[in-house]
């Protein structure tokens, strides 16, 4: 793994982009591509029951905000 400055950026802005594409879809969506992944109900169990909570729960997920480091 490379750990210089570049590349250090360069894995950031794509894990930005992975976060900014799951953001967009539902909790209900996120546990089909959860099945999907890995299989039904296998796997990621706390994401799994986090999601089933807010599913019945109605909310849609609120987005934290995140202090980031200089």
């Amino acid at each position: 793994m490379r750990r210089g400055n570049v590349a250090t950026k360069k894995r950031r802005e794509e894990a930005e982009a992975r976060q900014a594409e799951r953001d967009k879809l539902t909790s209900d969506q996120q546990l089909a591509r959860l099945d999907a992944l890995l299989g039904e109900n296998q796997g990621a169990t706390k994401e799994r029951l986090r999601l089933h909570q807010e599913i019945a729960r109605g909310e849609k997920k609120e987005k934290k905000k995140s202090k980031k480091k200089k």
